[in-house]
C-alpha cells in the first residue's frame, strides 16, 4: 500500500521474485467493426513484471483486485477492533490507553458516537484504586464536563483544557 498525490490509498502489485511493481496489461478488445484495440488496464486481467518479462494472472480485473486487496487489508485491522456497547447508546470508534512509568496511574481516552452524537471521554487515575475522574468532551455543544459522582477533574489534574474547531476553548482549573 501506498498513497496517491492526493493522499488516497493505493494498492500497488509488486513482482514475488523480484520486487518490482508491476503493471497491468491492457485487454486486447475487438470493437463492432472488427478492428482490434487496447482496452484499460484497469480492466486488464493480468500483471506485467518488467524482468523476464513474465506475467501473472488475477482472479478478477485490475480495478477490482485493488479493491479487494483494500478490503482484505483493512479486514486485518478490524478484526482487531473492540467494540463495547453500553446500553445500546454509545459505541467507541477509538480507544487508548498509557499509564505512567511506574505504572502507578492511568489514561484511557474513547471517542464515542453516541445519540448525543461524537464525545471524548477520558477516565484517569490511580491503578487500583477506585477512586477516578471521568471527563467528557461534546464538541457539537464545545463543553467540557466530569462525572460528579467520581473525582473531580482538579483532584487528578493540575489543568484540563479543550480547544475546539472555532478557536473556542473550556477548561478545568485547579
Amino acid at each position: 500500500m501506498t498513497k496517491s498525490t492526493t493522499g488516497s490509498r493505493l494498492p500497488v502489485p509488486l513482482c514475488p521474485d523480484h520486487d518490482l511493481r508491476m503493471k497491468a496489461v491492457a485487454p486486447r478488445l475487438q470493437h463492432s467493426t472488427g478492428r482490434y484495440y487496447n482496452g484499460s488496464p484497469e480492466d486488464g486481467e493480468k500483471l506485467q513484471c518488467a524482468e523476464g518479462p513474465h506475467f501473472f494472472d488475477l482472479p478478477r480485473k485490475f480495478s477490482e483486485e485493488k479493491e479487494y486487496v483494500m478490503n482484505r487489508v483493512d479486514a486485518k485491522i478490524f478484526e482487531g477492533f473492540k467494540v463495547l456497547n453500553l446500553d445500546d447508546e454509545a459505541l467507541p470508534l477509538a480507544k487508548d490507553k498509557v499509564k505512567s512509568e511506574d505504572d502507578k496511574f492511568f489514561l484511557t481516552s474513547q471517542i464515542m458516537e453516541s445519540k448525543k452524537g461524537i464525545q471524548v471521554v477520558i477516565y484517569a487515575g490511580e491503578k487500583g484504586s477506585s477512586k477516578k475522574t471521568q471527563l467528557f468532551i461534546d464538541p457539537a455543544a464545545k463543553r467540557l464536563s466530569f462525572d460528579h459522582t467520581n473525582l473531580h477533574p482538579s483532584e487528578v489534574f493540575l489543568k484540563i483544557e479543550a480547544t475546539f474547531i472555532d478557536g473556542s476553548k473550556s477548561s478545568i482549573v485547579k
